[in-house]
């Protein structure tokens, strides 16, 4: 118990570190991931109980101490969340070589969703070094998700090098065909369209997905994303009607975010899923 908690502390302080990267890495601060985060509208460097998301909110409500305008609620529900998943997964893996990739998995996945359901962007930045790192752990991580414990490494290597290639390809014919169906409904619309369902950095990111589940998960794990994607985009539809009393038919939608969900939900309990459904 004392170990789930230290390591849910830990936990804690990555969550804090990806709010850090969230609000770093993406444009127009593009600042190096370890720079001291600044205040989104003064500009003024945060304070030290201003990088943490929890203090920020315990010590000083909330606000930055020199404009007093809000902070972003996503960093202390960010630190919370991480914290509660590090402590699933010393539960779930104890102290193990599995414990560390998916743990540090898990920070480059979430730092992902943060920022393409914030700025609707896949920064190559994180996504191509993840999907190196993902093959490179595939034998460590590819192994909780085959039906036998004693695959050979070469072979789940294999597999998630098949699985990054489907997911490239599988998701980029989706782009284009996206591009194409809108270049078409521009035509007849009489202006144009420019958005898609995928774009390329979720091509990328399919890419990823398919090296942390390997094939055939990724085919799988593409479908859960669709689906996890059209509830989404229904829940979106819901919200447009009732509250905004409008509905935009060509509003772009991060998928980002159910890419990383499905990687995350196979990563765990895709040998049982597949079982299930194959079986």
């Amino acid at each position: 118990m004392i170990s789930t908690i230290l390591f849910g502390i830990f936990g804690f302080l990555v969550g804090a570190l990806v709010n850090r990267a969230a609000e770093n890495l993406p444009p127009p601060a593009r600042r190096s991931i370890v720079a001291v985060p600044r205040c989104g509208y003064c500009g003024t460097p945060r304070a030290f109980a201003e990088q943490v998301g929890v203090a920020s909110f315990l010590l000083l409500r909330g606000r930055c101490h020199v404009c007093y305008s809000p902070l972003p609620l996503r960093a202390p529900i960010v630190e919370v969340f991480s914290a509660v998943v590090f402590a699933f997964l010393w539960d779930r893996f104890g102290l193990s070589w599995t414990l560390a990739s998916y743990s540090v998995l898990f920070a480059i996945l979430l730092l992902i969703l943060i920022i393409d359901l914030e700025h609707r962007l896949i920064l190559n930045v994180v996504v191509l070094p993840a999907t190196l790192l993902a093959l490179l752990l595939s034998p460590i991580v590819m192994l909780n998700q085959v039906a036998r414990a004693d695959t050979a490494a070469g072979l789940l290597i294999v597999r998630a090098l098949l699985g990054a290639m489907v997911g490239y390809v599988l998701v980029f014919g989706i782009y284009l065909l996206g591009a194409f169906l809108a270049k078409m409904m521009a035509r007849a619309r009489g202006r144009e369209i420019r958005e898609v369902a995928f774009g390329l950095g979720d091509v990328k990111l399919a890419g990823l997905v398919g090296a942390l589940v390997g094939f055939p998960g990724i085919c799988f794990s593409l479908l859960y994303t669709i689906l996890f994607g059209g509830l989404g985009a229904l829940a979106v539809i819901i919200f447009q009607l009732v509250v905004r009393r409008r509905y935009s038919a060509f509003m772009a939608i991060p998928y980002g975010p159910y890419f990383v969900i499905a990687a995350w939900v196979f990563m765990l309990w895709g040998r049982e899923i597949v079982s299930r459904l194959l079986g």
